[in-house]
């Protein structure tokens, strides 16, 4: 049944996440699509299965509780919206990063190296390479090099009107989430991945008409090739969990794309796969309807669990913190998971379960403000034909878009990735001075040589 209550939380939902894309649009507010990027997974999770229950024909979970905790969701996206539009601006007049003036030349060969390095990492992270201690970290951010690679690939095309090779990387960026599927049996991965990076494409489209008309053909078709997998993901993952060969997986992907399915808003049981999958203001209403009636807030403890997993764990081999969620959700929703089922909290439930609304408020603030620093200062970078140094900021920028995981994932893989373009910049640039060195030397011109 719908309410009143219901259409104004999702309208005000709406409202704060115009005002971050207008905002930026009016003030001409450089970027590289993060801050965006957040807000869309944000809305995917909290917005998409709340904005079911307006349809007459559905009715699945308690509403009140959905309410619940999209009334959450709310706040956070008006405290993210107001520190990324007034406060992270105000703080950067003060000249608290550092800016950069020099423009380079650009490197055309760079993106793809970044692309190689990431699919590397991917590799190994996919034969057990993770096993090595605090290596895990190192190797699954490494992988968003790939990200970093495919959106300066684009650019690169988009800046030399290559037409051709734009085609080329927007190709590979949408095969990513068949790639996750065949490799890993999971389409999660590879779907932010694409959505990141024409996130960041749309950036340099003049035509707001194009980027909306385009947006919204996209997100049908990822409706639609998210409940075609969502039908079949079990012989999908038998196969790939299965350890079968490739040609296998593949040929049951084949199966399942020749059965594709349209989505249908009609269908209940589409909506329902939707509203099972996505809708995590089920799960934070759920928490906000617990801890009201017993209490038990976290004050803190989850937030001081995201600094100590920053310890590696090669010099803290017992360290008990894992990445993950871990029982967070059952432990503060009251919900029972099948064993080795994992369900991330959020940084909405997380923010909520430590300090509740307050801690909420607080968290989406500093959220705000880290994004946009990140990705003023990656698409400063860019503007300047410094490759390195935008890769430098926008791959930790990539880790906080977790919007659906924990803080102690979020604060793991920001760091790892800071190391990891640190170290990957550093070798590049030494590789660049012994070519250097290996250029042979000129001599000056005959005419300028004195007589003998």
């Amino acid at each position: 049944m719908v309410d009143g209550r219901l259409s104004t939380l999702l309208l005000i939902w709406m409202g704060a996440a115009a005002a971050v894309g207008f905002g930026r649009w009016w003030h001409k507010t450089p970027g590289s699509g993060l801050v965006l990027a957040y807000v869309l997974n944000l809305w995917m999770i909290h917005w998409v299965a709340p904005a079911l229950y307006l349809l007459p024909w559905y009715d699945n979970l308690d509403q009140t509780i959905v309410e619940a905790g999209l009334e959450q969701s709310v706040y956070a996206t008006v405290a993210f919206a107001f520190s990324s539009l007034a406060l992270a601006p105000a703080l950067l007049n003060f000249g608290v990063l550092p800016r950069v003036t020099a423009r380079r030349d650009v490197d055309g060969k760079l993106p793809r190296v970044y692309v190689g390095v990431g699919a590397g990492s991917y590799t190994l992270m996919s034969i057990g390479a993770g096993a090595i201690p605090s290596a895990t970290a190192i190797f699954s951010t490494a992988q968003q090099l790939v990200v970093a690679g495919l959106a300066l690939s684009c650019w690169y095309a988009w800046r030399t009107a290559s037409t051709r090779k734009l085609i080329l990387w927007l190709g590979l960026t949408l095969l990513l989430p068949l790639v996750t599927i065949v490799t890993r049996g999971f389409i999660g991965y590879g779907a932010v991945a694409s959505l990141t990076v024409l996130i960041f494409l749309s950036g340099f489209i003049k035509r707001r008409a194009i980027v909306l008309v385009s947006g919204i053909l996209l997100a049908y078709l990822g409706l639609s090739v998210f409940v075609t997998y969502m039908r079949d993901r079990a012989d999908i993952r038998d196969t790939v969990w299965g350890g079968q060969a490739t040609e296998v997986r593949l040929g049951q992907l084949g199966k399942t794309l020749g059965d594709f399915e349209w989505f249908d808003i009609s269908r209940v049981d589409q909506l329902k796969v939707l509203d099972g999958r996505l809708n995590q203001s089920f799960l934070t209403g759920l928490a906000v309807s617990r801890l009201s009636d017993i209490g038990g807030y976290a004050r803190g403890d989850t937030l001081w669990e995201a600094l100590l997993a920053l310890i590696p764990r090669a010099i803290w081999p017992a360290k008990p913190i894992a990445a993950g969620s871990g029982t967070l959700v059952s432990e503060y929703t009251g919900l029972k998971f099948a064993a080795g089922t994992s369900v991330g909290i959020g940084q909405v439930m997380e923010f909520y379960v430590n300090f509740g609304t307050l801690g909420v408020l607080l968290g989406f603030t500093l959220m705000g403000v880290l994004i946009t620093t990140l990705d003023l200062a990656a698409a400063e970078r860019l503007a300047l034909n410094d490759l390195r140094g935008f890769v430098l900021w926008y791959l930790p920028g990539i880790s906080l878009l977790q919007a659906g995981g924990s803080l102690v994932e979020v604060t793991v893989s920001a760091v790892a990735s800071l190391v990891v373009a640190v170290l990957v910049n550093a070798c590049l640039d030494g590789l660049q001075r012994k070519r250097v060195d290996r250029m042979p030397r000129s001599f000056p011109p005959l005419l300028s040589r004195p007589n003998p």
